[in-house]
């Protein structure tokens, strides 16, 4: 088949799913499994469009839609992570810890903000009438030339990426390497579902085990992330109780100093939840202005 028959074949096929996904996910910006479905729609497209630039060339529009896609994947990935965040906390994180429940609060704050956000980029004209065009060749090699002739060069290529941060991945104290060889090997698996029908021992056990392969280091990457970030928010907090406790008490009789002269106004506790859990000591706060994210 040649490359521009089979690409226009498979562009059109992404393209309606996008279109499916993005009205499911317009309707439901806060489903998590309608923005995941969505992301997997748009990077299935954009792994299209750089197989369709690299076997007949860039296009205009193609670039301009590229741009409007991953300005879309942003705040969905944002979200995603929010929600899988959210999800782990639910199953490990420790009853009775404040600093986890702490962390939790955070996170359940970002989901808020970032569904906020998706809301109402999903709803906005411009994202509604987002539009892939599929056009013609653009008179290269590719055009002319099979397409499973210029495949196998094409996945090698996204090999080697991948294979060049293998064994830095392997070192757990050097968790960014993972992460560089989890995006290079996305490119890789979804660049690979657009190719597999031109390779004839490919079958549907070969996608399911690239897929299975990225869910691995995806999870990895997502506790990697969540134990630096729960590690950090736990060493801010208890700096801030240290501060809290060292500082000296403003009551008592006597003259007050001019720092102390105005006494700060009551606050509404906002940390009561209706679980009957206690609330946030005020005083963690009133130290770390930075904390307060919700």
């Amino acid at each position: 088949m040649e490359a521009t028959a089979f690409l226009d074949e498979s562009g059109r096929t992404r393209a309606t799913r996008f279109r499916e996904q993005l009205m499911r996910a317009s309707a439901d910006p806060t489903g998590d499994e309608a923005i995941h479905d969505l992301r997997v729609a748009i990077r299935r497209l954009l792994a299209w469009i750089a197989v369709r630039n690299a076997l007949l060339g860039p296009d205009v529009r193609l670039r301009l839609s590229r741009s409007s896609l991953k300005q879309l994947m942003t705040p969905l990935g944002k979200l995603r992570d929010a929600h899988v965040k959210r999800d782990w906390i639910r199953k490990i994180v420790p009853e009775g810890d404040e600093p986890s429940y702490l962390y939790a609060l955070q996170v359940a704050s970002d989901v808020l903000r970032w569904e906020s956000r998706v809301r109402t980029l999903l709803g906005a004209r411009t994202t509604r009438r987002l539009r892939v065009p599929l056009p013609g060749g653009a008179g290269g090699l590719g055009g002319r030339l099979e397409a499973s002739i210029l495949a196998p060069d094409l996945l090698g290529k996204l090999m080697r990426e991948v294979s060049k941060h293998r064994d830095a991945a392997l070192d757990p104290a050097h968790p960014e390497a993972l992460h560089r060889m989890r995006l290079a090997f996305k490119k890789y698996r979804y660049v690979a579902e657009v190719l597999l029908p031109l390779f004839p021992k490919a079958t549907e056990e070969t996608s399911k085990r690239l897929h299975a392969f990225q869910t691995l280091l995806g999870t990895i990457h997502d506790f990697d992330v969540i134990l630096a970030e729960a590690r950090s928010f736990r060493r801010t907090s208890s700096a801030c109780r240290r501060k809290a406790r060292s500082r000296p008490p403003s009551g008592g009789s006597g003259k007050r100093s001019p720092a102390n002269s105005r006494r700060p106004r009551e606050r509404p506790n906002r940390w009561q939840m209706s679980s009957g859990r206690s609330s946030v000591p005020e005083t963690l706060f009133s130290f770390c202005p930075s904390n307060r994210r919700w």
